[in-house]
């Protein structure tokens, strides 16, 4: 696929991009207080952040980590 999203002259971008999932109880790691997107305040959630690259064709998911 990346030799697909990646055509002569395309100038590739790389997107680092962090989502907030709001968590409750004791069993999930790395729930902290911190700000959540997702409920527009602060309150206990996981936070992931991904790296993708993009062009005009598309984009493709690199790395993803909590």
């Amino acid at each position: 696929m990346l030799p697909v999203l990646l055509n002569k002259g395309d100038a590739p971008l790389w997107i680092i991009d962090d989502t907030g999932s709001p968590k409750t109880g004791r069993h999930s790691v790395g729930v902290t207080r911190q700000y959540c997107g997702q409920l527009g305040k602060t309150e206990n959630c996981q936070v992931a952040v991904s790296l993708s690259l993009a062009t005009q064709a598309g984009s493709l998911p690199l790395a993803w980590r909590l």
